[in-house]
């Protein structure tokens, strides 16, 4: 399966960069795209690890509860 990179604007549109086979890839792209376009959003660049695009988008687009207390209080 590919890992996704999407970038994500202000209105919630996910728009593909890339899809790596390799998770160093796609870590790297993330990290460059973020320090270049986004430094002040971390959340404006993602990756999910899925078997389509359609899933992928489905992945990041989902709000997750909480895996442990320590997180419930930081957000």
């Amino acid at each position: 399966m590919p890992y996704f990179v999407f970038k994500i604007s202000a209105d919630r549109k996910f728009t593909l960069v890339k899809a790596c086979v390799q998770y160093k890839e796609a870590k790297d792209l993330c990290r460059e795209l973020r320090i270049a376009e986004s430094p002040d959003n971390p959340n404006a660049v993602r990756m999910a690890f899925a078997e389509d695009q359609a899933k992928a988008k489905r992945l990041i687009a989902d709000k997750r509860p909480p895996s442990s207390p320590l997180e419930e209080w930081e957000a």
